[in-house]
């Protein structure tokens, strides 16, 4: 194990970690900005600026790459140190100054990389747990790529890419003649992380086949130690004992300065879904009550001290450094320091994270192994509202049962999958087809879905929405193809028995029927009476009529 400690300087105003090593030199420029800083309508544009500060610049004697992570975005180059030194000057220079002639052609990769590229259960989860906003942002599309334009992509530059936002990993000593000349501009402090406002432990729908489990917790080595307690629980007991599973796999992602999100997941056979839920969810639950085994984490701790020396401390100590130095946590000097924190690891701490993980608990199975009584089943809003004003519209097919009301301050959608509703200024974005398709999201990821093409006056039910919405979270995406717009085929039946299923028509036929009854049977004594009483009924079948046609208009 080295026992170098980790050095510092400073070029050009940023802050320089590195360690002495041999081989090729590697330096990665860090900066704290990342999709947990982007807004809905702007999600995607750190991916975009990355390529496009990156294009053509790899070649085979100095390869690149670039990466945007929930809190971080970060260059890497790896080559001789004077080529190094080209490549980072050219990169800032083009940071502090960036040109955009390539900005349609890296708008079309990125979205042909995005429509490859598939759901996961980390990312599911970041969904269900944080919304559409912060590390929510992670599952979602990047509907940047539809909004990106020049002048807003130079301002985000010039605060993302700042050089005190900025900080510089190397796996050797500075060479000569290195700079940083960037843009100046302040450090970027990362948000706390805000969890949806939902009854924990929950569960929701996942991919099929397949479960997962999530839970939040300080970051630290502690909670690493429990992350792999935790795996090895679920492969010990659903693969190696029940045999209803594959192998398990684990998840730490950052979700803000000072927390985690540790994941761990695998799948089952479909006929062992559902004890494969009640088992890990066991194996939580014993950590969280009994901690770990003390042998079987110590033997955990000296095995992860091993690996530290398993990769020279140059490729890997100065990089960790950079991220955390971002993020205004303390910096780890050295390999031994690590390992000492490692080492001092007890079964009570693990525990503590473990009861963590319990408190904001989320299981996402597929949904033939749903109903687990110890969670409460995610899938609808908690806070609908319907608006006290607003024009209400109704469903083309005559027997639909749905309701949509665009009042002043928010809408309104009942349908057979439930109720939504969105406040326009909470909605952080609303996506729209040219076809008429509004989309709306709320910060919690629920959508209200209004389709004109399902509504009487449909277009003029758009035409409030987008008067309602700020401007600013338009999100304008291209035509969808015919077979995705939903279309209503009314057939003459549908017309009858939504005709028949008005009580403006079969409350007075119903009426009528008892009368004649009655009449039938004792017709002295009725008729003085039914004179009397038919104007007054008349009367109240006029008022409801038009009553009813008016809340239908």
């Amino acid at each position: 194990m080295s026992g170098e400690k980790l050095r510092t300087t400073e070029v050009d105003g940023v802050p320089v970690y590195w360690l002495p090593g041999p081989g090729a030199l590697r330096a990665n420029l860090w900066f704290r900005a990342g999709m947990a800083d982007e807004p809905l309508p702007t999600h995607g544009w750190l991916h975009l600026l990355e390529h496009l500060a990156l294009h053509g610049r790899d070649s085979i004697r100095t390869p690149v790459n670039g990466h945007v992570s929930l809190l971080h975005t970060a260059f890497d180059v790896e080559g001789e140190p004077d080529d190094v030194v080209a490549h980072l000057r050219d990169l800032c220079r083009w940071l502090s100054d960036p040109v955009f002639s390539d900005l349609d052609h890296e708008r079309r990769v990125l979205r042909a990389e995005s429509s490859r590229r598939g759901g996961n259960p980390v990312g599911s989860h970041l969904l269900w747990r944080y919304g559409a906003r912060g590390a929510g942002l992670a599952e979602y599309d990047e509907f940047g790529l539809h909004t990106a334009e020049p002048d807003g992509l130079r301002e985000l530059a010039a605060r993302a890419f700042a050089q005190g936002n900025a900080v510089l990993a190397l796996s050797g000593p500075p060479p000569a003649g290195l700079e940083l000349p960037l843009r100046p501009g302040p450090r970027m402090i990362p948000a706390r992380s805000v969890q949806c406002d939902q009854p924990l432990p929950g569960g929701f729908a996942g991919r099929p086949t397949a479960i997962a489990l999530s839970g939040t917790a300080g970051r630290s080595s502690e909670a690493g130690a429990m992350l792999r307690a935790f795996e090895r629980g679920l492969q010990g007991g659903l693969r190696h004992g029940s045999g209803v599973g594959y192998s398990a796999w684990s998840s730490y992602e950052l979700v803000d300065a000072d927390r985690a999100m540790l994941t761990v997941g695998m799948d089952v056979i479909p006929e062992a879904l559902r004890s494969a839920v009640s088992e890990s969810i066991a194996v939580l639950r014993r950590l969280r009550d009994r901690g770990p085994d003390p042998v079987e984490l110590r033997d955990d701790l000296d095995a992860r001290i091993r690996q530290f020396g398993t990769q020279p401390a140059h490729q890997w100590l100065p990089f960790m450094a950079a991220r955390d130095a971002l993020l205004g946590t303390p910096v780890t000097s050295s390999v031994e320091e690590l390992a000492a924190e490692t080492d001092a690891v007890t079964a009570a701490q693990v525990r503590e994270v473990a009861l963590s993980v319990w408190r904001d608990l989320l299981v996402s199975v597929d949904p033939e192994g749903a109903g687990d009584p110890q969670l409460t089943w995610l899938g609808s809003p908690l806070d609908v509202v319907k608006p006290s004003d607003g024009r209400r519209f109704r469903p083309i097919h005559p027997e639909s049962k749905g309701a949509l009301t665009v009042g002043a301050a928010g809408v309104y959608r009942e349908a057979a999958d439930g109720r939504t509703s969105a406040a326009y200024d909470e909605v952080v974005g609303m996506l729209r087809y040219p076809d008429g398709g509004r989309q709306l999201i709320r910060p919690d990821g629920y959508q209200v879905l209004v389709e004109p093409t399902l509504w009487h006056h449909g277009v003029q039910a758009v035409a409030l929405l987008d008067a309602g919405v700020p401007p600013a979270l338009h999100i304008r995406l291209p035509e969808r193809p015919k077979d995705q717009i939903p279309y209503v085929k009314v057939r003459r039946i549908d017309t009858f028995r939504g005709w028949l299923n008005r009580p403006v028509v079969w409350v007075p036929f119903l009426v009528l029927v008892i009368l004649a009854a009655v009449l039938t049977i004792a017709p002295s004594e009725i008729g003085s009476l039914l004179a009397r009483a038919l104007p007054v009924g008349i009367a109240i079948a006029v008022v409801t009529f038009f009553k009813q046609r008016r809340s239908k208009k």
